[in-house]
């Protein structure tokens, strides 16, 4: 029997993901923490106990009393010497001092310890030196990564079936390698798609106007080809409400996500993902709700990514700081956000989102997406960065 201990901190996904991995075994996981940390032990047990691993907590004072701290290590590691459990302790995570004091009475014990690398998501052993270093394998979902985070999630029910999917994500496509020159017709139909949201209605009938836009008729004339909406008579009818939002910018979230599913393929360590994630969490006694356009969980780091089809003039740093927000109360430390617009970007906005760490993909990038996304995943590390 097998019993791994880890200390709680603000980032513990390092205590979970290795306990997932079928190579490494695991029946009992022990996780120290301070009394005001039990809620977040009960959301770390709760992925834990589904997969036949006991978990228990033990409650450690919340000072910065070393000999107080160590005196109560002392006493579960004499408890678990009783047990004749072999015991392995994962030194990823904890507050200096609490960490420092554990490995110093577990070290005491000769009890193997080793920490999870953040990059290469490796399971490095500092005792014994012998054991070599292994990948920890890309097993934790996307509703278990937002869990740890005290977030629960729903994911879209209703799957497009792989003919119009595929169908889909050539429009899509078509329509983001010309972003630049389409940029003014695809306002205009997220402004008619938009009309018919708030009129709560699928038929829109445009202006003497609009219906002179070139760029418009050639985005209707493609929306009719795929049999999403028919236009005639300057009267607009999308066949149904995917339709309308589709055309209402959930294209670009549908291509993107298309293209991540795609990419998997040859980047085995994207493990998860899923588009439109409705997210909750609680903050004192309401509930926050938050979309997640498009979400996966690449190499035991969650990535969230943004796709915007209007422009940014008005809201450009409300956009961002929101993105930034989510990723650091979603994911921990090791998460990953961009921003993927179909507009063009100001040098305000370009700037900012590199002060944030945030990834972008601009217009002028959107024909050769999959190349992009491809790169800025492989940079999650673990085993596929060193694929060429």
């Amino acid at each position: 029997m097998i019993t791994h201990v880890g200390i709680i901190d603000q980032d513990p996904v390092r205590l979970i993901t290795p306990l997932l991995d079928h190579g490494v075994p695991a029946n009992k996981m022990i996780f120290i923490g301070t009394e005001a940390q039990r809620e977040q032990y009960d959301r770390l047990s709760s992925i834990l106990t589904p997969r036949n691993i006991d978990a228990e907590f033990f409650v450690i004072p919340d000072s910065i009393n070393i000999t107080c701290i160590r005196q109560c290590l002392n006493e579960l590691a004499e408890k678990l010497k009783q047990s004749q459990s072999e015991v392995w302790f994962n030194a990823s995570c904890g507050l200096r001092h609490r960490l420092l004091s554990a490995y110093e009475v577990f070290r005491t014990f000769h009890w193997p310890i080793y920490v999870i690398e953040p990059f290469s998501d490796e399971m490095c052993w500092l005792y014994p030196s012998d054991r070599e270093q292994q990948q920890v394998e890309d097993r934790i979902q996307l509703t278990d990564y937002l869990t740890i985070f005290g977030a629960r999630c729903e994911l879209p029910e209703q799957l497009v079936p792989e003919s119009l999917s595929d169908q889909l994500r050539e429009l899509g496509q078509r329509w983001a390698s010309s972003a630049l020159e389409l940029g003014p017709g695809l306002a205009t139909l997220n402004y008619l798609a938009t009309t018919c949201r708030k009129e709560q209605c699928l038929t829109v009938t445009l202006s003497e106007k609009q219906q002179g836009y070139r760029e418009l008729g050639m985005l209707l004339a493609d929306l009719e080809e795929t049999g999403l909406a028919t236009y005639k008579d300057g009267s607009l009818t999308f066949k149904h409400e995917e339709a309308r939002r589709f055309a209402n910018g959930e294209w670009l979230e549908n291509l993107v996500h298309s293209t991540v599913r795609a990419i998997q393929s040859d980047l085995p360590t994207i493990q998860d993902h899923s588009v439109g994630v409705q997210v909750y969490r609680k903050i004192g006694e309401r509930e926050v709700r938050n979309e997640l356009d498009v979400a996966t969980v690449v190499n035991n780091k969650l990535h969230i990514i943004e796709c915007k089809t209007k422009g940014m003039r008005d809201d450009g740093d409300d956009t961002l700081y929101k993105l930034e927000s989510l990723r650091d109360l979603l994911g921990g430390l090791q998460a990953r956000a961009m921003l993927v617009s179909f507009r063009p970007l100001r040098h305000h906005d370009l700037v900012r989102a590199q002060d944030l760490g945030l990834a972008i993909i601009g217009p002028d990038q959107l024909g050769e997406l999959e190349q992009h996304l491809h790169q800025w995943l492989k940079g999650a590390g673990g085993w596929a960065h060193n694929i060429a």
